[in-house]
């Protein structure tokens, strides 16, 4: 498409529109990360159940995994302030019970990740 203005590469995510898309995907997904602990946390306050609290919180681990995905993968997508992943990870260890060690470690090494993407794009 010659002379489209939004258009600057070849690839599926080399114009701005697609940019644009990328970055308001790994947005929603952010949103939805704090809505999550947000929710479990009401419902902590509340005096609800473990099983409660481990549905309200299973898309917070698999959002924070996408977002690193998208971002090492493609690039250019939102992360979210360091300060910001500090928090989800205090809170979901707040709220979640996990018993394997095996796991906590999965959880804190995912955080992790995350947290050095952030670090190195805030810094930038």
């Amino acid at each position: 498409m010659e002379g489209d203005v939004a258009t600057w590469g070849p690839g599926n995510f080399d114009n701005d529109a697609a940019r644009d898309h990328l970055f308001e995907m790994a947005r929603a997904l952010a949103e939805q990360i704090e809505q999550a602990l947000e929710a479990a946390t009401f419902l902590k306050l509340s005096g609800q159940g473990s099983a409660e609290l481990a549905e309200m919180l299973e898309p917070v681990l698999p959002n924070v995994e996408v977002i690193c995905v998208l971002h090492e993968t493609i690039g250019g997508s939102f992360l979210p302030e360091p300060e910001a992943v500090d928090d989800w990870e205090s809170r979901s260890e707040q709220l979640s019970e996990v018993s394997s060690a095996e796991r906590r470690e999965v959880i804190r090494a995912t955080f992790e990740r995350l947290r050095q993407l952030a670090q190195q794009c805030w810094e930038e």
